[in-house]
């Protein structure tokens, strides 16, 4: 070695004994012990929000695809009424009934005008009831 980088490290060496001999050994163990705590808290505490926000999402999923099925066959319910309701308005058109109109025209005007959400709040609550079972 040179003795440019002998005198470095001797240097180097004489200020990391300095900073060495003026710090307290004993509280430099007790800050990284209360370090690594705090950090393991802080972790701990990090991965219960994630797993507390995964279980919310996931209920929320569920949740919709309940709703968004709901929906689906109380709506597909009422497609399949109209239909036959129409397919009796056109017979009885087809056959000059004004027994069988009437009655085609009075299911059509009930669907319409019955709102289809009327049951929905009742069957929200149900749902909350963990014994709740749906059946199709």
């Amino acid at each position: 070695m040179t003795k440019t980088y002998q005198k470095a490290i001797s240097a180097a060496g004489k200020h990391v004994a300095s900073a060495a001999n003026t710090l307290n050994p004993l509280a430099v163990i007790s800050e990284t012990v209360e370090y690594l705590r705090t950090r393991t808290e802080e972790n701990t505490k990090r991965l219960y929000i994630q797993a507390k926000r995964d279980v919310l999402v996931r209920s929320l999923e569920s949740e919709k695809e309940v709703i968004l099925n709901y929906f689906e066959l109380r709506f597909a319910e009422r497609a399949s009424a109209l239909e036959r309701f129409f397919a009796a308005l056109e017979q009885g058109v087809a056959d000059r009934n004004k027994e069988a109109l009437d009655h085609a025209l009075t299911g059509i005007l009930g669907i319409l005008q019955s709102n289809p959400l009327k049951d929905f709040a009742e069957f929200k609550k149900s749902m909350s009831n963990p014994e709740f079972v749906i059946e199709l």
